[in-house]
């Protein structure tokens, strides 16, 4: 019988996962030290739900609830369950979440209630820079290094760049008619997440910020999860440079996969992502029950998002954005 048990010890589970990272993908939201970042900054409460069998770990789950649903994981691309190898087809997602609605986001279909709209673009990291840069498309290699010409100056850092990537990154948002996350988000993801590095990347034009990043990796895996470029620099290849600066992170750290994050199909992003000639792999939100539109789907609201002053959006972003998750 598998038992369900709410694990508070970090090194069984990271251990878990360890010996795990060579026969399946785990990403960054598998990191434990998530989901009490999650509960500190939106309320969520955090639950890292262990399968024990015979004494055994065979499976992790890392959900946070939020009012009677669990998610895995808000805010991220992915979450869902990771087992061993040998247990994987004998346990399903109804099984651990007994009685409970649920959204569970990642590269397996669960339930048949699923949203398959997005995927994400993973590149296999190679041992140098001249080898990474032989596995893009010919068109890539040019912008970058049309990009790295004009000797931008680029910074790799955590708190001392917070206040840089947070007024360009709330600035995009937003243009883009999207509530943008706390500052006090990425600022405890800077000061609380363990077992990996949480980094900020920005990129200058002398003193002005033109893009930035902001990426978290955990065992061999690496995700800028969110980026941005000042609009004004679009004919610069600056959205090329800025993710080749974190991906080359990656290289000198010797991860194994550097991720994009999440896309919609055929997307413009996406179609950006695929000039690094990618893995692509679709991403599905799994839920317990039939779902209606969210509300990031809701175009007319993002209509509305975007005629308020910067200040207002900062400030109403934070408190909307516990619920679009």
């Amino acid at each position: 019988m598998i038992e369900i048990v709410t694990h508070t010890n970090n090194h069984i589970w990271n251990q878990f996962l360890e010996s795990e990272q060579d026969n399946q993908l785990i990403t960054m939201a598998h990191n434990p030290s998530l989901g009490p970042i999650l509960e500190k900054t939106f309320g969520y409460k955090h639950q890292n739900l262990t399968l024990v069998h015979d004494s055994k770990v065979i499976g992790v789950l890392p959900t946070v609830l939020f009012k009677n649903r669990i998610l895995s994981m808000p805010h991220f691309t992915y979450g869902g369950p990771i087992y061993a190898s040998a247990n994987k087809s004998d346990i399903k997602i109804e099984d651990i979440i007994k009685g409970k609605k649920f959204e569970i986001r990642g590269f397996d279909k669960l339930t048949d209630n699923v949203y398959d709209k997005k995927l994400s673009c993973i590149l296999e990291v190679k041992e140098s820079y001249d080898a990474q840069l032989m596995t893009f498309k010919s068109k890539m290699r040019q912008k970058i290094r049309k990009a790295e010409r004009i000797n931008y100056n680029v910074s790799h850092g955590g708190l001392e760049l917070l206040d840089d990537y947070y007024e360009i990154y709330s600035r995009k948002m937003l243009q883009f008619g999207s509530p943008a996350i706390g500052k006090v988000f990425f600022k405890t993801l800077l000061t609380d997440y363990d077992f990996g590095d949480a980094q900020i990347t920005v990129v200058y034009d002398e003193d002005k910020v033109i893009a930035a990043g902001f990426s978290l990796s955990y065992l061999n895996f690496n995700e800028v999860c969110w980026s941005t470029t000042d609009n004004n620099y679009d004919g610069y290849n600056i959205h090329a440079l800025i993710c080749w600066e974190i991906l080359k992170t990656s290289i000198d750290k010797k991860h194994r996969y550097f991720s994009f994050g999440r896309s919609t199909i055929n997307s413009n992003n996406h179609r950006f992502k695929k000039q690094w000639n990618p893995i692509e792999l679709p991403i599905f939100y799994n839920y317990s029950e039939p779902v209606g539109k969210s509300l990031k789907e809701r175009t007319y609201l993002t209509k509305i998002w975007k005629h308020q002053p910067l200040a207002t959006s900062v400030y109403l972003g934070h408190i909307i954005s516990k619920y679009l998750y």
